[in-house]
């Protein structure tokens, strides 16, 4: 699968190509406000996902005002929460990587679907921004130990529906200007998600622990079953009956422990 090189120049068909410059670029007469876009997010978080045809035309709209706005502000919790964002992870080192999350209701047993937003910088402090195609509230980043290379860990939560809560794990790099998202750190995926789990950042041992909820006592033979079926569709294996697994970061892959 050739690396899905996501770059803020890449859009310069649609007029989002910074210049090269080492600060945030001062916003253009056409840029949006943050008033504009909180009167956008604001439509969104009150509608339900796919509505009719208006409202995935305001997708496509404020997200393309999004990447926008984000690669010409800092954006900091206050700012973001008055616009109708939230902050919800930040690594808080060089690149400033930082993912923004709005919502809006699914309109059935899922509930609130969440939609992250990345920010980052380059070297040279130039900002860029990207919207995936992701429903997911990421809480956590973590700086992974890989030389040469500037991976970050994301864990993050979403409901999929009345008996799933999942957790994800997410690993994505950095390298410049780019934001590559296809990294095979789970096998042959760039993430790993499963339901009714608990997942664990060890940072001092680059250890990522998964661990069946406790919230149902004691945990049935089924959720043991899904538990087992979903780790082997990444390639890892449980025990028979185990509730936990540790998986270790080794050449920024994470691999089972024996």
């Amino acid at each position: 699968m050739p690396n899905l090189l996501i770059r803020l120049a890449l859009l310069a068909a649609t007029g989002l190509a910074p210049a090269l410059t080492s600060m945030a670029q001062q916003a253009g007469p056409n840029d949006p406000s943050a008033a504009e876009l909180k009167k956008n997010l604001a439509v969104i978080e009150a509608s339900t996902e796919f509505e009719d045809e208006a409202w995935e035309g305001l997708m496509k709209e404020t997200s393309r005002k999004l990447i926008l706005y984000l690669r010409t502000h800092e954006v900091s919790a206050a700012a973001a929460k008055n616009m109708g964002l939230e902050l919800s992870a930040d690594s808080k080192d060089a690149a400033h990587l930082k993912v923004f999350t709005y919502s809006y209701s699914s309109g059935g047993t899922r509930g609130t679907v969440h939609r992250p937003v990345y920010q980052w910088k380059n070297a040279a402090g130039q900002l860029f921004a990207y919207h995936p195609d992701q429903e997911c509230f990421f809480y956590e980043i973590h700086k992974l130990n890989t030389a040469g290379r500037t991976l970050y860990l994301l864990l993050g939560q979403e409901k999929g529906d009345g008996r799933c809560l999942a957790s994800e794990a997410y690993v994505l790099e950095l390298k410049g200007n780019y934001l590559l998202l296809d990294n095979a750190a789970f096998g042959q995926s760039p993430g790993l998600v499963l339901c009714n789990v608990d997942m664990t950042f060890q940072a001092a041992q680059q250890a990522l622990r998964i661990s069946l909820t406790e919230h149902q006592d004691p945990i049935d033979e089924e959720a043991r079953t899904d538990f087992a079926r979903s780790l082997l569709s990444g390639g890892y294996r449980v025990r028979r009956g185990a509730k936990s697994v540790v998986l270790q970061l080794s050449a920024a892959r994470f691999v089972q422990k024996p």
